[in-house]
This record gives structure tokens, C-alpha cells and sequence, in this order.
């Protein structure tokens, strides 16, 4: 390969002849580091396969899922079972097209160095081959300047690397050198990427995420965030003109260039698909016949769908009936795009308004912001209609960090922050943001559950002052209850129940009231035993529980208590089948 190497990236070490898995682990840390850091100018680059402007998002969040799973790997000193749970993590948690094939990535690694628990350059290289193998396989109709023409071209020099040295530094210094040239020959691949003036997102994200993972292996500790991805020549935000190709667009770049499609972009459709006995074959020939950018993947027992289609609903009712459903995500992405056309007219229109066609100062401060904390997509849209800066995704299994709160009342630009936990088990992570946090005061409502959050919103009241609002969204939570319908995972005894794995039960407020063997008969005697019936109950239906059923178990209910009227709404939440507001 020709070329030198930028001297941000070429480290001072000692030769690096085998790796296992505590380093692994490490190196996956320092790149979902460097990913976060860099994931809103991935978004801004995000424009193929459509231009929805979340690819850094989408490929954040599913590594952060396979950083999750990898740090509770079997044997945490196996390179095997670290990449292994890394794989099995991501595919889980797999967000988008750039998401799923970043699964694939490290699915295709982890086949690779099955059974070993130190990995020499060799094992790398068989390792990168093994997931340019497995990418290539998962997209039906794979396009050359995209991600998987980086993860092809860092294979290849793996594989060349492998045969020059030992060390296992120097080779990664190699694959991240190829990978950050593929990204800038993206733009000559792809007409779209050279009419918006940018590389290609997904690609640039897994270089982004290869760079910090060979410094974190070369110099452990060295592996930030902060840094500088490789190059600043061959970085996107750089004007393409420097690397001697077409001129970019003035003013606008990346999804902003991108007109709005006529007719819509569709929907962007996502859900795991639980076997056993699922047939991978016959689903992605199904399931590629009902939209575009059709990525399916997984075994027998998982699979992991991802589609763009302007019907999901038969797309769906399809999976629905070859397995059960999870984690249903529907996004239109018209309106995605509409949003980054709307950002982009805002940032011109204040560069016009501005002394020598300068962006406008910084657009000061509101008053009173609020920060909430959401496990689903139906809940977060709600939450943010209704007023929140910014929802952070978090619950019941998936607490979120201080850092994720913190990030989250930086991001509501307010200069007060109330602080919406939603769960008991978040509060008191929720209380220590208020003394890490100079730029704002933060002061935390106490809800317990999603039904509180909505209502202590629905309290807000934008020109009143902070404690004015903490006052009023207090008292609105003290008179709203919460009914979680969920299943037990284990035989346990609570509150007087002997209650057996599967049992459906009934929480409210915290206490678990009624067990049965069926949502609507649990709902119903919990319902029936309050001391005074609620003049209203929202249901919000989990992601597992599909709008017709959700739409069954309230036609149920109100034939059985006439005086309460009910509403249904899409929560989108895991684990819990049916969260009910009872006001």
C-alpha cells in the first residue's frame, strides 16, 4: 500500500505479538468512545442509501450493545468469547442498515476466531476475512462505496500484513490506513456521495471505529474519544477538493444536499424474529420482495430484519406469522429527512441574517428545560410531544448512566433542567447530575413510572420558573398509578403469591397485586380491586403486542367497566407487555 502514515497514528510501541480478551474488550471500549464522539458528523454524512441523517446514532447505539454483552462475556480473558458476545450483543441491538451490517462486522470476527483465546496476526487476518465474508452475505443486493467496501479493503490488507510482520500494532496500523483510503475513494463510487459532497457514513464510521481500536491495542489507555480519526486530509468535514477530486457543493453537504424525494422515502422497519426453526433462506427471499435495502440476518433460533418499505404493515403481518415478534420499530423516514432539510434552511437562513455570512451567535438559552428517561420508541415520541428536550432511552434492565444524563441535559440547552427518571431504579442515578454540572441547575422529579412522567409533563408550564414547575409536576404524579403487566422469569413468592416462571402478573405501584395465566384476566381483577375506579386508564402496549391485540384487551375492558373510559397508545417498550395510566 502507498502511502505514509499520519503521525497522529503512528504510535511508539513495543510489538504487540498476541491479544486476548481483556485487550478486546478495551479496544471495544475505546471505539464506542470514539464512535459518540463522532456520531453527529456521521449523521450529517448520512445520505445512502436515504438520507435520514442517524447513521452515527444507529451505529452507536449497536456497539454499545455489544459493549454491554462483551463486558459480561463467560470468560472475560478469551478473545473467542468477548468477540462472541460482542456479536451476539450487536445483533440484539442492531439499529439501521449501517447498524445491522456493523453486526455482521463483528459476527463475521467472532466466526473467525472461534475456539481462540488469543488472537497473533493471523488470527486478525482470518478474523477480517471472515467479516468482510459475512457483511458481503447479509446485504441482497451489496453496492461497492459503502461500508462494505471498507471492511473488503481492510481485509485485504490484514491478510497482506499478516504475511509482513508479527506484530499485531503494525498491522492494525495497516488495515486503519486502507480502511480511511476506502472512505475517501467512496465519493468517486457512489453518484450520490459525490452529489452531496461527502463519503460515505457508514464507512467513515467503521473506520472511525477501527482507528481507535488499533491505538487502544498499540498503546492501551491511548484509545479516546477525543481524538483525531486518522487523517485530517482524508476526514469528510475536509473540503473534498483537497484530495483532488469534483468540487463539494457550497453551503449545504450530506443529507441537506439530498432534495426531498417525491412521492416519500417510506418507512424504515426493524424487528427480531424468534425461532425455533426459523428458515434464514426462505426469509430473506420473502422478506427482500416487500421494500428495499433489505438486510436479514441470524440462525435458526434469531434473526434480525431491517427494511424500507412504504406498506410495513404486510411486511409485518408476514414476519408475525414465522415467529415471534420483538424490538418493532417503524420510522417514516420522509419525515427523518424533513427534519434535516428544516436544520439546514435554519443554519442558512442565520448565516444571511449574519455579518459577513457568519452563523448567527448561539441561540441563547430557554428558561426551563426537561430531561426524560424512556425504554421505547412509542414512549420517547411521546415524551418529546409533549414537550421534552430530550429522552433518553432507559428503563426497567437498561438503566442509564450519569454520562447518558448528563449528555442528555447538556443537549436541552436550558438553563434549569427538570430530570424525569421514570423509574424507581433510575432516581438515584438521576440526582447525582445536578452536582457534575456547572452550565445549569438540574432538580429531579421523583417519578416512578412512565404514566407519572407523562403527567408531571403535562404539568410543565414553559413561563413559570423552575421550582414553580418541580412544584406542580410533583402533585401531578402524586394521584396517578401504574399497572406494569410482565411475566415472571423464575418461581418466586411475593406478597402472599407463589408465583411460578410464565405467570403473568400485575404491578401497581411497585407491588405486585394479582397473578395469573393471561394479561386481560390480570388487568381486569387488578382494575377491579382499586378502591376507586379511574375515570381514565391510557394503555400503552409493549413492543411485543401487536395494535390489534392491544385494541382487543381495552374493547374487553370497557364492556367491563362502563364508567372508565380507555385509550390506547403504541409504548413500544420491552419486557413489560402492557403499562396502564390509571387517573
Amino acid at each position: 500500500m502507498s502511502g505514509e502514515a499520519s503521525p497522529n497514528l503512528r504510535l511508539v510501541h513495543e510489538p504487540v505479538l498476541t491479544t486476548g480478551g481483556e485487550e478486546l474488550l478495551a479496544a471495544l471500549r475505546g471505539a464506542l468512545a470514539a464512535l459518540q464522539a463522532n456520531q453527529e458528523e456521521i449523521n450529517d454524512l448520512n445520505v445512502f442509501p436515504v438520507p435520514d441523517g442517524d447513521t452515527g446514532s444507529n451505529m452507536y447505539l449497536t456497539l454499545r450493545s455489544a459493549v454491554e454483552e462483551a463486558a459480561d462475556a463467560a470468560d472475560p480473558s478469551s478473545a473467542a468469547a468477548v468477540l462472541g458476545a460482542a456479536a451476539h450483543g450487536s445483533l440484539m441491538g442492531a439499529r439501521g442498515n449501517s447498524g445491522v451490517i456493523l453486526s455482521q462486522v463483528l459476527r463475521g470476527l467472532a466466526q473467525g476466531v472461534e475456539g481462540q483465546a488469543r488472537l497473533d496476526v493471523r488470527g486478525w487476518a482470518h478474523g477480517f476475512a471472515e467479516a468482510r465474508t459475512v457483511a458481503y452475505k447479509a446485504v441482497m443486493k451489496p453496492t461497492e462505496g459503502t461500508i462494505l467496501s471498507i471492511i473488503r479493503e481492510a481485509a485485504e490488507e490484514a491478510e497482506r500484513g499478516a504475511d509482513d510482520s508479527a506484530d499485531i500494532a503494525a498491522l492494525l496500523e495497516r488495515v486503519v490506513l486502507a480502511s480511511h483510503a476506502a472512505v475517501a475513494r467512496t465519493t468517486e463510487q457512489l453518484q450520490v456521495l459525490r452529489d452531496a459532497g461527502v463519503v460515505d457514513a457508514g464507512g467513515f464510521g467503521l473506520a472511525v471505529i477501527l482507528d481507535a481500536m488499533s491505538r487502544s491495542i498499540a498503546a492501551p489507555g491511548s484509545a479516546s474519544g477525543s481524538q483525531t480519526p486518522h487523517a485530517a486530509g482524508d476526514r469528510p468535514e475536509a473540503p473534498l477538493e483537497t484530495t483532488g477530486r469534483a468540487q463539494r457543493p457550497r453551503g449545504r453537504r450530506g443529507a441537506a444536499a439530498v432534495a426531498a424525494k417525491q412521492g416519500g422515502w417510506g418507512y424504515c422497519t426493524e424487528f427480531l424474529i424468534h425461532g425455533p426453526g426459523l428458515d434464514l433462506e426462505a426469509l430473506r427471499d420473502e422478506m427482500g420482495r416487500l421494500g428495499e435495502s433489505a438486510l436479514v440476518v441470524g440462525d435458526d433460533d434469531l434473526v434480525r430484519v431491517h427494511i424500507h418499505t412504504g406498506e410495513p404493515a404486510p411486511l409485518i403481518a408476514l414476519a408475525s406469522s414465522r415467529g415471534r415478534l420483538s424490538k418493532l420499530k417503524v420510522e417514516d423516514i420522509s419525515a427523518q429527512h424533513h427534519d434535516v432539510l428544516d436544520r439546514a434552511e435554519a443554519v442558512a437562513t442565520a448565516e444571511a441574517q449574519s455579518p459577513g455570512g457568519r452563523i448567527a451567535p448561539e441561540a441563547p438559552r430557554k428558561a426551563v428545560g426537561v430531561v426524560s428517561v424512556a425504554p421505547g420508541q412509542g414512549f420517547r415520541d411521546i415524551l418529546a410531544s409533549l414537550g421534552a428536550d430530550a429522552v433518553v432511552e432507559g428503563g426497567q434492565t437498561m438503566n442509564p448512566s450519569i454520562e447518558d444524563l448528563l449528555n442528555a441535559v447538556r443537549a436541552a440547552h436550558a438553563e434549569t433542567v427538570v430530570l424525569l427518571p421514570n423509574n424507581g431504579n433510575v432516581i438515584l442515578t438521576a440526582e447525582q447530575v445536578d452536582g457534575l454540572i456547572d452550565e445549569c441547575e438540574v432538580r429531579v422529579v421523583p417519578t416512578r413510572n412512565l404514566p407519572q412522567g407523562i403527567s408531571a409533563l403535562l404539568a410543565l408550564e414553559p413561563d413559570a420558573g423552575l421550582d414553580a414547575n418541580v412544584e406542580r409536576m410533583t402533585a401531578a404524579i402524586e394521584h396517578v398509578h401504574a399497572l406494569e403487566v410482565t411475566r415472571a422469569v423464575r418461581d418466586s413468592a411475593s406478597n402472599g403469591h407463589h408465583i411460578k416462571a410464565g405467570d403473568v402478573l400485575g404491578i401497581l405501584d411497585d407491588e405486585i397485586r394479582e397473578v395469573g395465566s393471561d394479561e386481560a384476566g390480570v388487568i381486569e381483577a387488578v382494575l377491579g380491586s382499586v378502591d376507586a375506579p379511574p375515570e381514565l386508564v391510557t394503555v400503552y402496549r409493549g413492543g411485543d403486542v401487536t395494535a390489534a391485540d392491544a385494541d382487543a384487551l381495552a374493547a374487553g375492558l370497557r364492556k367491563r367497566f362502563t364508567q372508565t373510559e380507555f385509550e390506547v397508545h403504541d409504548g413500544g417498550q420491552e419486557h413489560y407487555s402492557y403499562v396502564l395510566s390509571l387517573e
